[in-house]
């Protein structure tokens, strides 16, 4: 896996954690744009992996 890759993965993860977080606590609407980017940062990597293994990117 790329260096990339493992930024996406934890921007992904990190992001919707804390959307999540924020929507279920009070503000809501930051919470909901913080989950949108961090599904976005979740397609990132799947889109990574995908290139990384049909072998056009790197390994």
């Amino acid at each position: 896996m790329s260096a990339a890759t493992i930024v996406y993965l934890v921007l992904g993860l990190a992001g919707f954690g804390l959307g999540a977080y924020l929507a279920a606590t009070g503000d809501r609407t930051t919470g909901i744009v913080l989950m949108a980017a961090g599904l976005a940062f979740q397609l990132l990597t799947l889109r990574q992996l995908k290139l990384a293994k049909r072998g056009g990117g790197r390994p």
